[in-house]
């Protein structure tokens, strides 16, 4: 395979000496050949000659730089890979760990061409305008963003379509120290597990790599990802925040977690119960909803990720009113909040408008909606009132057969149309309020509801049989000031109450304040 490099920084007069000597190896291949030409040659695609001979055409590779490294290496395997990674196989973590050895720009692409342009290749505008085509507006296109603390911005960016790659790095706005270096190294197997997952077949949300820096050495990590037209990605983290919204052929994927808020943070061992909870209630609503299981499962991925590695809770928390205040929080104020940091979560699977040519308003869909939102407020931390709200909305409609077994084709025809539709609208909701007056607990509880809303109607040869709605709601209020106070009667040890709380370990009260969704479950904790 013949190799073109074409580097930006070359002169004209460099560019035709390349193009002279791409000649002069063409002359001579031409050459060699005519010599060994057999006496029969046939002629494809050529008007007839007194001397036939085969014409074929070879595909060249044009290189942005001539370089042995690494990445170049990787560049060179990844292209034309039959895999389904955009070519991006290794890379993502290949320019990551480049910072162990350098902290300066990068960049190289290449791409190919036919033998017969060869030369021209070296010296066309078009070779320089495919190059920054590769770089900026490519098919499959990812890019990662560091800012770190001081300051420096740290770019890269890959593209890749079906004939062409194209790696980036860019350092901007300051130097890297030896120590931020280090900390873009460490982010290497997280934003390659990212990539990996995005184009794995069903895609995942791996991103779980990308929330462990230490955000005193770099204070924020983007990504955005595009494949074509079937999946974006755009991801955020820093101190204060992590988000994640992701879109492919399925549905979309969005979360928001809230980390300016750590007083209310609660232990390891309380937020894994916590997230324990969401994850089977999420697996409940995509199983009640009948939502797609690939996006169920990229939806918990994510909300796992982002809710993960958050690091060290505060014991004082700033008030959002116009008149700043900072409050402190005890033990036992996070002994009864869910522990995990505030956040917005929703997943959303594309519609099926098609699902019933008979009846166009029956469509399956799916729509979950679930949050945490928590405040502070009062004139001091002798005097404050804390809330957490969790609430979760499940909207979903779908088609079923009459029989389990059988597979449900709905068309025109009457006698296709046998099934059961349903339609399914779901709420839940848990409010937890603790409040302090001169320095003392005087009240806290929780207020919990869930009802569920099930319509099923019943079609055979298409004739409605049957349109039955059943709602079930409950309701459930828990006093936990009472709880504290039955623990510190039953411990007889003689102190005042207040001693208790602040002296004693309590216990934990988080999983009575935990959203439920199924109104059945409530009931029975009653």
């Amino acid at each position: 395979m013949t190799v073109i490099s074409v580097n930006n920084s070359q002169s004209a007069n460099s560019l035709l000496t390349t193009a002279k000597i791409a000649a002069t190896v063409s002359t001579v291949a031409s050459q060699q050949q005519a010599t060994l030409a057999p006496s029969t040659s046939v002629s494809i695609g050529q008007t007839a000659s007194s001397s036939p001979v085969y014409t074929i055409t070879k595909p060249v590779l044009v290189w942005e730089n001539v370089s042995s490294d690494l990445i170049t290496s990787k560049i060179s395997s990844n292209l034309g890979s039959t895999a389904s990674n955009g070519g991006f196989n290794g890379l993502g973590a290949a320019l990551l760990q480049r910072f162990t050895q350098s902290g300066g720009n990068y960049s190289q692409s290449v791409f190919q061409q036919t033998s017969a342009s060869q030369t021209d290749a070296a010296t066309s505008l078009a070779s320089l305008t495919r190059q920054s085509q590769l770089h900026g507006t490519a098919e499959n296109q990812v890019s990662l963003s560091i800012k770190t603390a001081s300051g420096a911005l740290v770019d890269i960016t890959m593209g890749s379509d079906n004939d062409g790659l194209a790696v980036q790095v860019k350092v901007s706005k300051g130097t890297l120290s030896d120590t931020e270096r280090a900390a873009l190294a460490k982010l290497a197997d997280g934003f390659q597990k990212a990539i990996d997952g995005l184009t794995a077949e069903p895609p995942k949300l791996d991103l779980s790599g990308l929330t462990q820096f230490d955000t005193s050495v770099l204070s924020s990590v983007d990504l955005h990802a595009n494949f074509g037209t079937a999946s974006t990605l755009d991801f955020h983290a820093d101190s204060n925040s992590r988000t994640v919204k992701s879109t492919g052929a399925a549905g979309t994927v969005a979360i928001n977690v809230d980390m300016s808020k750590r007083a209310t943070l609660g232990s390891e061992s309380q937020q894994k119960q916590a997230m324990t909870q969401y994850l089977k209630q999420f697996d409940s609503a995509g199983n009640r909803g009948n939502g797609d299981a690939n996006l169920m499962t990229m939806f918990k991925d994510a909300f796992t990720a982002l809710n993960s590695n958050t690091g060290p809770s505060a014991t004082t928390q700033k008030s959002s009113g116009s008149t700043p205040i900072y409050f402190s929080l005890n033990g036992t104020d996070k002994n009864m909040l869910t522990g995990l940091a505030d956040f917005t979560a929703s997943v959303t699977q594309t519609t099926n408008t098609n699902a019933n040519p008979m009846r166009p308003g029956e469509v399956d869909a799916f729509s979950y909606q679930v949050s945490q939102t928590s405040s502070i407020t009062g004139s001091s931390s002798q005097d404050r009132n804390i809330t957490q709200k969790q609430q979760a909305h499940l909207v979903a409609s779908y088609h079923k057969p009459l029989v389990a077994d059988l597979q449900l084709n709905l068309t025109s025809d009457k006698s296709s149309q046998n099934y059961l539709y349903y339609q399914i609208d779901d709420k839940s909701e848990s409010n937890t309020s603790i409040q302090y007056h001169k320095g003392l607990l005087v009240s806290a509880a929780t207020e919990q509801s869930a009802s569920t809303s099930t319509r099923i109607q019943k079609y055979v040869q298409g004739i409605l049989q049957s349109d039955t709605t059943t709602p079930v709601t409950t309701s459930k209020s828990t006093d936990l000031l009472g709880k504290l106070q039955s623990a510190w009667q039953n411990d007889k040890s003689g102190m005042s109450f207040q001693a208790y709380l602040n002296q004693h370990t309590l216990p934990d009260l988080s999983s009575l304040v935990l959203l439920q969704s199924d109104p059945n479950q409530l009931a029975q904790a009653s």
